[in-house]
């Protein structure tokens, strides 16, 4: 009897689906803030935790393509007229801190954040009955919370805990890792979201959608419904993964004071951004400001400086002038930038040139 039931079930989904999906509506394309958080400090679980991952989705439902841009987590960033750490301000301010924080830096709006920690991320890939990758590299490392041995070249079936593994390695005990840092574990980790993605080309995904979906309303948090979830997921059911797009953030590392930085240039970005809405290339997150001190009162510029930073610009130099000036002068390129400028420094001597 409990067979005949099963069969009924199987015959209904394989009847349904295609009913539903013939009359479905297209959803509207959305800008997701996916973060993954570290395991936080161990003395204290209710600790604010540290963003170990971040990444920006972009659901273009129209050409039904994927946009996954990831941004370091050594980025640099202004927090509370300090430099900091981009993966800190999880910890200071929480999802929505970090929300708004991107949307100021990439001049981009986010409509919905999923935030995953590694227990969440266990059990989801589990729930799609994990995946089969070749190891890149020689994986060897031992902490206090993680295990990581996996040896270059060979195939391996990643369930959930071997996943977090595989994607949570940075180098070995011996010091040794990818040659590119952090950025080869999210080059690595966007090679393994593809992987999962490819899951749900298979008609098996149906019946793993439940067990999906009971994780997601268990252990992730999210602002989208479950509806909308489903809604997203139905769409996307055998997806090409040729249109799935991934980009790192461009930059480069570098030593501030002694402190390891991503120094972002996201406004080389601009082509793959446009994707995630229409954004301006003059916006002010992709100008660069540089402020210099005409007068003898120390530290004016650097007050500035965080007054504009504050307001999401970008002050690439500060210092002082070689020649002593009364009144304030702006030197722009464009009318329309200078405006907002003129009001921060309630300054109307505005000196228009070609390129700065």
């Amino acid at each position: 009897m409990k067979r005949i039931i099963k069969l009924v079930l199987v015959i209904s989904l394989i009847v349904f689906i295609p009913i539903f999906l013939i009359n479905f509506k297209v959803p509207e394309p959305i800008n997701i803030l996916v973060v993954g958080v570290d395991a936080g400090d161990y003395n204290n679980i209710n600790a604010p935790k540290r963003t170990d991952t971040i990444m920006l989705v972009h659901l273009e439902t129209k050409e039904k393509g994927v946009y996954i841009y990831s941004i370091p987590r050594d980025t640099r960033v202004s927090l509370n007229g300090e430099h900091q750490k981009i993966n800190a301000v999880h910890a200071v301010g929480g999802i929505q801190l970090l929300k708004q924080k991107l949307e100021d830096m990439l001049n981009i709006n986010i409509n919905y954040f999923v935030k995953i920690d590694y227990k969440a991320f266990r059990e989801l890939v589990d729930a799609v009955e994990g995946v089969d990758v070749v190891i890149p590299h020689d994986m060897n490392y031992d902490a206090r919370d993680i295990k990581i041995h996996f040896k270059k070249g060979e195939k391996v079936h990643l369930d959930g805990v071997k996943a977090e593994q595989f994607i949570r390695w940075r180098k070995n005990n011996d010091g040794t890792g990818y040659a590119m840092g952090d950025l080869g574990r999210i080059s690595t980790q966007q090679e393994f979201l593809v992987k999962i993605s490819e899951k749900f080309k298979s008609p098996l995904i149906i019946f793993r959608l439940p067990k999906v979906m009971k994780v997601i309303s268990s252990n992730i948090k999210t602002d989208l419904s479950k509806v909308k979830i489903m809604r997203y997921s139905l769409y996307y059911l055998g997806i090409d993964k040729n249109n799935i797009k991934t980009k790192v953030m461009s930059g480069q590392p570098e030593y501030i004071n002694s402190i390891s930085y991503y120094i972002a240039k996201y406004n080389e970005d601009y082509d793959f951004l446009q994707n995630f809405g229409n954004i301006d290339k003059t916006s002010k997150r992709n100008i660069k400001i540089k402020i210099l001190n005409s007068t003898n009162k120390n530290g004016l510029a650097a007050r500035y400086k965080k007054i504009f930073e504050e307001k999401g610009y970008d002050v690439v130099e500060i210092g002082n002038y070689n020649k002593r000036f009364n009144k304030t002068v702006i030197y722009c390129y464009d009318e329309e930038i200078s405006k907002e400028i003129k009001d921060i420094l309630d300054c109307e001597n505005v000196k228009l040139v070609g390129s700065l």
